[in-house]
């Protein structure tokens, strides 16, 4: 199923070990709270399709050169969601504990820089659907801004209190709804970024408009290069470029171009997003381990090095290599103030809401 080897040059191996590697989107703390994988120990590529494989394991990360992950805490589906929510947070907590000498978990660009200068792998925690706490938004982000998450996204494949996902029929696309603007207010008073991957046409507009920060993508794809309601269009990519914004390029096959297509797609929509949107616009956002399909060449998230081949064919070379492979991510997850001050702020607006969970 993932043939379509790729061998990597020592010029684009050495490009990609010299840079920052940051992947925005991930779902390795879903299957970890559910599932009896071992993190550190490095698992096989599936012979076939296998929704439950393990793409993200402590081996398979290094192995692929990356430096910062983006977890997501999955607030999706209706049962037990709140508890399955939290757990995942707790999950990345025991994570960094059980693992010291690798991994760290970061609050900002520079927890970042200093992971990879110290040798470990920065994990970073952003919010899939704002499920979870639309029932008090505002407290909700209080937790989550005391517990280090960096973004936000209110949206997956089905609507939220805040507002309409990208499945939702363009006649039913009511967009950010009053308690959405509530929650968009709060991230930014918090220094959460929002995330507008899954929101419907009308809601991405509502929140490009109701921020004061510049929204961005952690995974999507170009809907110029394969219509699809998860891509974005072009007018969505240059305004998140003019706002300073990023898009990270989501390594799915239905989102690319379809089951059989190959790691070449990922280049496609990579280099669509670099000429609509800008080159300080583009970025990595794989949604590993998000139970789909990965283009022919990409086992897992050991073969990254081999993203960085093709781009290294195609021309790509320094500074745009390393704005897309994890520059552009650092600059854009600097934007706001992370917590300082904020927290006595907002202890003293939602008391009572910073315990662990």
């Amino acid at each position: 199923m993932r043939g379509f080897p790729i061998q990597v040059s020592a010029e684009a191996a050495a490009a990609h070990a010299a840079a920052i590697v940051v992947d925005l989107h991930n779902d390795l703390l879903t299957k970890l709270t559910h599932l009896p994988y071992d993190f550190g120990r490095a698992h096989g590529p599936a012979a076939f399709w296998n929704p439950l494989r393990l793409d993200l394991d402590l081996p398979r990360i290094r192995r692929g050169g990356i430096d910062a992950l983006g977890c997501i805490m999955f607030a999706g589906f209706r049962w037990g969601r709140e508890r399955r929510f939290w757990r995942q947070l707790a999950r990345a907590r025991r994570l960094a504990a059980d693992y010291p000498e690798n991994l760290v978990l970061a609050r900002s660009a520079d927890d970042i820089r200093a992971a990879r200068a110290a040798g470990r792998i920065a994990l970073f925690l952003g919010v899939e659907g704002s499920y979870a706490i639309d029932h008090d938004p505002e407290a909700g982000v209080a937790r989550l801004a005391e517990a280090g998450v960096a973004f936000l996204g209110p949206l997956w494949d089905r609507k939220s209190r805040a507002g309409a996902s990208c499945r939702t029929p363009a006649q039913r696309d009511s967009g950010l709804t009053e308690l959405g603007r509530v929650l968009v207010r709060a991230c930014n008073d918090a220094g959460i970024l929002l995330d507008v991957a899954h929101a419907s046409k009308r809601t991405f507009w509502d929140i490009l408009a109701a921020s004061r920060t510049g929204p961005f993508s952690s995974h999507s794809g170009a809907a110029s290069v394969h219509p699809h309601p998860r891509n974005l269009d072009d007018d969505q990519l240059r305004a998140i470029g003019e706002r300073g914004g990023i898009v990270g390029v989501i390594f799915v096959t239905a989102y690319l171009g379809g089951r059989c297509c190959t790691l070449e797609r990922v280049v496609d929509h990579i280099e669509h997003v670099a000429r609509v949107g800008g080159e300080d616009c583009v970025a990595l956002g794989s949604d590993f381990d998000g139970f789909m399909t990965l283009p022919r060449g990409l086992r897992d998230a050991g073969d990254l090095p081999r993203l960085t081949e093709l781009l290294w064919r195609r021309g790509w070379r320094e500074p745009r290599l390393g704005k897309l492979l994890g520059g552009n991510a650092l600059r854009y997850l600097a934007i706001p103030g992370r917590l300082g001050g904020l927290l006595t702020h907002l202890e003293e607006k939602v008391p009572g809401h910073f315990r662990t969970p």
